[in-house]
């Protein structure tokens, strides 16, 4: 026996020949055919229909790429083995007796059985649903049997641990809510660190350096001024004011009150002090609405720039806004 075979070596079982000369004869006619069609389908399968296609094909849920006139199938002829399509065939005894079958069940729509067997299972259900019932009101008579909790049994015990359980239940929302916090508190140092890191980039090396850990922990848009006016102002601490000899802090031209230095500016105590201070002052400021160096300018000026020379104020934003505006992008991230 010889069939026809596709391009994945899969036999084509309607086109089965008792010699190779037949099979080559219907190759031919295949190739020349007028009315053949070829489908192609999306994972690479290629269907043949000898007179065109089924009304029905285009109601079936398969993707089609595109169709072509002729046979581009790749049909090839092999000889057929052994396990080529053997089926087996239901002889007339087995197809009556599955007709017989259906016919006797109830529910013939999911062929389970017949009358017997759905009967069988009522009556088990009904055993089932009748037990239930039965040590149900048993044990609910038992309870009113035994009203003050005389020789207690298990309902007691079970009662105990039920209270136990609940107490539990409280220690253990509290532990949930610790964990949470030690959660939140770990994530919000870890984002402290990478500021301070990304902050460090352009402080490094210069006084200010010391003050990047408690910048981290402000607002970015705070943290942006706080770096843009140092940059300007004392190029990050480089230039200050000192009392005593001693670095005073101070690298915004801060005029606050307490311990001054000449010229008036405001002597921190420490980097920590003095970002608290300043931090809160420009943090004001921006819940006042001045969220840009051009805004901000009242630094530099304070009530008005009038006084001052143009330029002196157009410089002053653009130097500020340098540094502000790298590190306030990312506000939103």
């Amino acid at each position: 026996m010889y069939c026809l075979v596709d391009f994945r070596n899969r036999p084509q079982y309607k086109y089965t020949f008792p010699k190779i000369e037949k099979a080559r004869e219907c190759l031919r006619k295949i190739k020349n055919n007028p009315l053949g069609v070829t489908v192609f389908f999306a994972d690479g399968r290629r269907e043949y229909f000898e007179n065109g296609l089924p009304r029905s094909f285009f109601a079936s849920s398969r993707k089609i790429t595109r169709i072509k006139k002729g046979c581009h199938a790749k049909y090839q002829i092999r000889e057929m083995n052994n396990l080529d399509g053997v089926l087996k065939k239901q002889s007339r005894m087995e197809t009556a007796s599955a007709a017989n079958w259906r016919k006797k069940s109830v529910l013939s729509l999911f062929m389970l059985g017949n009358r017997k067997i759905y009967a069988g299972l009522a009556v088990v259900s009904l055993l089932m649903f009748s037990s239930s019932f039965y040590f149900q009101k048993q044990s609910s008579l038992g309870a009113a049997a035994n009203p003050e909790g005389v020789g207690k049994t298990e309902g007691q015990v079970a009662g105990a641990m039920d209270a136990k359980t609940e107490g539990d239940g409280e220690s253990l929302n509290l532990a949930d809510e610790e964990i949470v916090m030690n959660l939140i508190g770990k994530i919000a140092d870890a984002k402290s660190e990478e500021f301070e890191t990304e902050l460090l980039k352009y402080v490094k090396g210069r006084p200010m350096e010391d003050m990047a850990p408690y910048i981290a922990k402000q607002p970015r848009i705070v943290a942006a001024f706080l770096v843009g006016i140092a940059m300007k102002e004392s190029k990050f601490g480089t230039y200050s004011p000192k009392l005593d000899g001693q670095d005073c802090h101070n690298y915004w031209g801060f005029k606050g009150g307490g311990t001054t230095a000449s010229g008036g500016y405001t002597c921190f105590g420490t980097p920590k002090e003095a970002i608290e201070v300043v931090g809160k002052r420009i943090a004001k400021l921006v819940d006042g609405g001045r969220t840009n160096p051009q805004a901000m300018v009242i630094w530099k000026c304070g009530s008005s720039c009038s006084w001052d020379n143009p330029e002196n104020v157009r410089k002053w934003i653009a130097d500020v806004g340098v540094n502000f505006y790298k590190i306030n992008s990312k506000e939103n991230s």
